[in-house]
């Protein structure tokens, strides 16, 4: 089979088998433990990572994997959803696998799905080609992340060493729950047989669920309480100070100078944002398990990037992307864009699936003011026309006067460009957020920056 044929029927399979009752969700459980055991339970015995969370799982892989081949290990990492290639979702030594792997374990898992007349969906056979695809490869160190949820995750047939929790927030919540307590009982259903879980949010609800499942855990937020963190808004990247022994009056206190750098460590991040802080340490905790310095840590950050993470797509018209897409991560970009421009600067082109809290995250981007566009997602599973996003909106109340509706996001961008460009403008910034399929689309459309603006 060629890889477009493979990678036609991958994606033809994203609505097989819908699951929402819990009955449907442990028998799907159930299925996903038999194929695993027909695949000869790939990965079994390997040093796993699993990470799930609301927001951050992406990132907290990233800084695992560049610390960790900084460090000379060899690393695989699974995440999703992709922005460009399918291929991204698998990587090893930070290289995409091949089509060729892609074509050979989608025909293995297949041959056991048809064998034994079973039916899965698109992110379970993606996350069983992957460990397949792993297991041949044999890393040091698998970075593995959830897709929704944990508990009934496709990836948590898998047997890890730690689990990671980033947070926890209300999300997908017609498919994980309508509290914080049945969405925090899903992250933590990675947790196994009281092993250790590293997590980075002061929340009872995730605390509780946390301490259900294991008595071996940190929370780094506590750990490093007197954690600094400051913004570089000159080159986009996060400045990371960490105390570890005293606490941060003593650090004051001390005169010399030479003294206060031996207390203190300083981490500099790649990525733009002050919550970024809490994915790296995470990261940092688990470097430091496996006894990597410090020198390394920075080594292996200042080799990272991550496509939609505050992403500088052009510096003019100054154009940011990012894949915030649920109500918590709306409000981190809006903090972040409040360290950059005013309100009435930053004009919003996004969209949003039907899945979503969709008045939620517009309410929190209709009160600052900002110029909003909206473009359609129709074409992608869940997604919406602008015109469906406009009723949705109406019917929670919530004024469209000001906002353009734009089935097209090139025209949408075009339109931006011109008010961003335009002699005297009060505009400064365009933001395209919304989806990991809103960035996937206009970088699909928009191609590399170098290319598109010299046109």
């Amino acid at each position: 089979m060629k890889i477009d044929e493979v990678l036609e029927k991958i994606f033809n399979m994203r609505t097989i088998d819908k699951r929402i009752t819990n009955e449907s969700l442990n028998q799907n459980n159930e299925k996903m433990k038999k194929i695993y055991e027909l695949l000869g339970e790939p990965c079994k015995n390997k040093k796993i990572v699993h990470i799930a969370g609301t927001n951050g799982k992406g990132s907290t892989a990233t800084f695992l994997e560049g610390i960790f081949f900084a460090a000379g290990y060899s690393v695989a990492k699974f995440t999703s959803p992709h922005i460009l290639w399918f291929n991204e979702r698998i990587l090893l030594n930070k290289e995409m696998i091949s089509d060729e792997d892609v074509v050979k374990y989608y025909e293995v898992v297949m041959e056991i799905l048809e064998k034994n007349s079973l039916q899965i969906n698109f992110f379970e056979i993606t996350t069983f080609m992957a460990l397949l695809y792993f297991e041949a490869k044999n890393p040091d160190f698998i970075f593995l992340e959830t897709g929704l949820g944990g508990r009934y995750d496709a990836t948590n047939v898998v047997n890890s060493t730690i689990a990671v929790i980033t947070n926890v927030s209300f999300d997908h919540v017609s498919l994980l729950g309508n509290s914080l307590e049945k969405i925090a009982d899903r992250k933590a259903g990675i947790i196994k047989d009281g092993q250790l879980c590293i997590y980075a949010q002061n929340l009872i609800e995730l605390e509780n669920a946390v301490k259900k499942e294991t008595d071996n855990s940190v929370n780094v937020l506590k750990k490093y309480e007197n954690l600094q963190v400051e913004l570089d808004t000159k080159n986009y990247k996060t400045i990371v100070k960490i105390w570890e022994s005293g606490n941060l009056e003593e650090f004051e206190n001390i005169e010399d100078e030479k003294n206060k750098h031996n207390l203190g460590k300083t981490f500099i991040l790649p990525l733009f944002g002050k919550f970024q802080a809490n994915n790296f340490l995470i990261a940092y905790e688990i470097a430091k398990i496996y006894g990597i310095s410090d020198e390394v840590i920075q080594k292996g950050l200042d080799e990272i990037s991550l496509d939609g993470r505050f992403e500088i797509f052009s510096q003019n018209p100054a154009t940011i992307l990012d894949v915030a897409h649920n109500d918590d991560s709306v409000r981190v970009l809006v903090e972040n864009l409040n360290e950059l421009f005013k309100n009435n600067e930053v004009i919003f082109i996004l969209s949003i699936l039907g899945t979503k809290d969709i008045a939620n995250i517009f309410e929190k981007i209709l009160e600052k003011n900002y110029k909003i566009f909206i473009t359609s997602l129709k074409d992608v599973t869940y997604g919406l026309s602008a015109n469906e996003i406009k009723k949705n909106l109406e019917n929670a109340n919530i004024l469209t006067n000001n906002i353009i509706f734009e089935d097209n996001i090139l025209d949408a961008y075009n339109q931006a460009k011109q008010m961003v460009l335009k002699k005297n403008s009060q505009y400064k910034s365009i933001v395209v957020c919304g989806s990991f399929y809103e960035i996937a689309k206009f970088k699909k459309l928009c191609g590399k920056r170098d290319e598109y603006f010299l046109q």
